[in-house]
């Protein structure tokens, strides 16, 4: 008999006279002066518990009442019992049972409460082969099991009675790579229970064992491995020798396995089967999660890391006047501590390893691979919201809150400047022919030709905060934040005509649009999403739903075409090219930062948690497509 924690509790009559009024009338009044159930035992089983309780030592009841939550039921019983036995729970449940001595018109004690979970003793589960599928569990300890009810769908909605004695099943005649749900009831002195569990299984390859269902896991968390007895149908395994690929063994029908590290591992399982024949085979399995994270020392938010030729990754934070450069293996290179003040935006980098930032010093920054500087010159007030952008010839454009952008030789002289009338935060993108183009506060779109001279202007009706994305055919695709929680996403020809916009719930502040596979994908504020838009007619594709969170993060796209993201909720996000979830990766603190792809598919992504995080998820490096990520490309040269 397993002893559990138990709770007394005294209630003043008042105010359970009003909770009883609403549930029962003739419930009655309870006094907490009566005698109260004490030494409550509880054993657990499948979808049953057996209650057992000592009788008040000085007060005589003339019954006993048992109530529980979840399900609100209540069943009363005579004075001379001690224990019940109560049936039809679900199993892996959270319960909570209280027992009341009865003492008919002079009242009810006090509730005393036991919680108790029910366990799964039945660990039902489904192996998937060649045009069939194999059924498996055990039989829970338990008496009145008379038989089980097994059915699937589709094909096999009239379940299967088989007896108690059968804990395994062949269905067979199923159709490959077609999914099937496959139920499981217990009879229990011919009552059916009123559980069903249920396991979808998909026939075809068959594989050699399953890991729980999930197809590609996460590393630090347990695996439940199984061998599959419809990899052998004709067998009976008899011993297994499980190797995990990463030194770790088991001889266990049923391992589970935590990987300390992602990663893609060989697993081999040795079976031998009742004739002593052995058979032997490999199967990948992918195991993703973080490689490594980086503490930075203060929150990253709107850095999106920039990654050099060599693999190096570049990236500062607010509030912390170092911008660090971290080898890909995660460990510091060097910082470079020249800044008067703070960086907030994000690095890039020009073709010959110069990394260009500005700094809330007022300056725009141009440093050394080494991490020497190499020059500094001054960009009017507050460059730290745009990102620079490098042309062709080195040319490096940024905006800055004095209302101009700027343009800079690559010696650090001035080339021009042009003037708006607020604020150039919008980080620059730059076209095939040259042209810049680049929001501003005061709520235009500027096309500006490599002179310095005006090409035209698009009035947008908000703040262009974000960057700038440009498609394949010369289309300026900008997300607009227009106050309240309107937000709007425009396609503009390079002629600077409108080709299509669309209005959208959620302000499009910091996150820059990107452009993969014909699809435009874009964060919200108010609506807490990221859209999926087609590139020709801005009609929307998908939405992918953070409740609650607002999407900031600019989304970068793999050669997959699987999204990646961060979110106010604190996760960072894998998303297939249809819209679902890949993988959801849990950081310390909001997630504003941008992702970039390294070339070995490494995922590297900020936190308000202080650090650069380093996440395997299998991405085969970065797009090849229009504009794939915040800056275009990871040295973020937006041309």
């Amino acid at each position: 008999m397993k002893k559990i924690a138990f709770k007394t509790i005294f209630t003043l009559i008042a105010a359970i006279v009003v909770v009883i009024g609403c549930q029962d009338n003739d419930l009655p009044e309870a006094n907490f002066s009566l005698g109260v159930i004490t030494n409550i035992d509880a054993v657990e089983g499948h979808e049953k518990v057996t209650l057992s309780w000592a009788k008040p030592v000085n007060d005589t009841p003339e019954g006993y009442r048992i109530s529980w939550v979840p399900d609100g039921e209540q069943i009363d019983v005579a004075s001379d019992i001690a224990s019940y036995e109560i049936t039809g729970l679900e199993t892996e449940k959270n319960y909570t049972f209280s027992i009341q001595a009865t003492y008919g018109s002079v009242g009810i004690s006090g509730k005393t409460e036991i919680d108790v979970s029910t366990p799964d003793q039945l660990n039902f589960n489904v192996f998937p082969g060649d045009q069939f599928a194999i059924a498996k569990w055990e039989k829970p300890d338990r008496t009145d099991i008379t038989g089980y009810l097994l059915s699937w769908i589709p094909g096999g909605e009239t379940p299967i009675e088989l007896g108690s004695d059968i804990t395994v099943y062949q269905i067979t005649g199923l159709e490959n790579n077609v999914e099937y749900t496959i139920d499981l009831k217990i009879v229990y002195d011919d009552e059916v229970s009123p559980t069903k569990v249920a396991l979808s299984t998909t026939p075809g390859e068959v594989s050699p064992f399953t890991t729980g269902g999930v197809v590609s896991p996460m590393s630090t968390e347990e695996i439940s491995f199984a061998f599959n007895p419809a990899f052998l149908p004709q067998s009976i395994a008899v011993s297994w020798v499980w190797n995990f690929g990463d030194t770790n063994t088991s001889t266990s029908e049923t391992p589970k396995h935590t990987y300390t590290a992602p990663g893609k591992y060989t697993i081999e399982l040795t079976v031998t089967d009742n004739q002593g024949f052995t058979f032997i085979t490999t199967s990948d399995l992918y195991v993703w999660g973080e490689k490594w994270a980086y503490d930075l020392g203060a929150q990253i938010k709107t850095q999106s890391p920039a990654i050099a030729s060599d693999g190096t990754i570049y990236i500062g934070s607010e509030n912390n006047t170092s911008l660090h450069a971290i080898n890909p293996n995660g460990t510091l290179k060097w910082t470079y501590d020249g800044f008067g003040d703070n960086t907030y935006s994000s690095a890039s980098i020009g073709s010959d390893g110069t990394i260009y930032i500005g700094s809330k010093d007022d300056n725009l920054h141009a440093i050394n691979p080494d991490g020497t500087q190499k020059w500094k010159s001054p960009v009017g007030s507050n460059v730290i919201y745009s990102t620079p952008a490098i042309a062709a010839d080195g040319t490096v454009y940024i905006g800055s809150d004095d209302d101009n952008l700027y343009a800079f030789n690559t010696d650090g002289t001035e080339k021009w400047k042009f003037a708006a009338t607020e604020n150039f935060r919008s980080s620059p993108a730059i076209g095939n022919d040259g042209t810049i183009y680049a929001g501003s506060d005061d709520d235009n779109l500027y096309a500006i030709n490599p002179d310095g001279s005006l090409l035209w202007s698009f009035p947008v009706g908000g703040n262009i905060q974000s960057g700038v994305s440009i498609d394949t055919d010369g289309t300026i695709i900008v997300g607009v934040d227009q106050g309240g929680s309107s937000g709007v996403v425009f396609a503009i020809n390079p002629d600077g005509t409108e080709k299509w916009s669309i209005s959208v719930t959620g302000r499009i502040s910091v996150c820059s649009p990107a452009l993969a596979n014909g699809t435009i994908y874009v964060g919200t504020k108010e609506g807490n999403n990221l859209l999926a838009l087609n590139a020709v007619t801005g009609t929307q594709v998908w939405s992918f739903s953070t409740p609650g969170a607002i999407v900031n993060s600019s989304p970068a796209v793999d050669k997959n075409g699987v999204i990646y993201f961060g979110s106010w909720d604190n996760h960072v996000y894998a998303i297939n090219p249809d819209g679902t979830l890949k993988y959801k990766f849990l950081t310390g603190g909001d997630v504003w930062s941008s992702p970039a792809i390294g070339s070995d598919g490494t995922i590297y992504i900020g936190s308000y948690d202080n650090k650069l995080h380093a996440l395997e998820m299998f991405a085969e490096g970065l797009a090849d497509d229009a504009w794939p990520m915040f800056g275009k490309d990871n040295m973020h040269t937006s041309r």
